[in-house]
């Protein structure tokens, strides 16, 4: 159980990095500050989500072993 939420937990560090490479590669890029705030607008939004969708993912495998323990 705690091996699962541990490797799950990996997961989500790994996609938050690269997503953060990513964005980090996209400002370089950028042609001006409209973009930079575009992206960093982008940027926030999208990481809001998928942070909302790991913690609810980690909470339902939290309740699934919540529930395996249980007599």
């Amino acid at each position: 159980g705690a091996r699962d939420v541990g490797a799950l937990a990996m997961r989500f560090a790994e996609r938050n990095i690269a997503s953060s490479f990513d964005f980090a590669t996209r400002l370089v890029r950028a042609k001006d500050s409209a973009e930079v705030l575009a992206l960093q607008a982008d940027y926030v939004k999208s990481q809001m989500a998928a942070l909302n969708a790991q913690a609810k993912e980690l909470s339902q495998v939290a309740v699934k072993l919540a529930g395996q323990g249980a007599p």
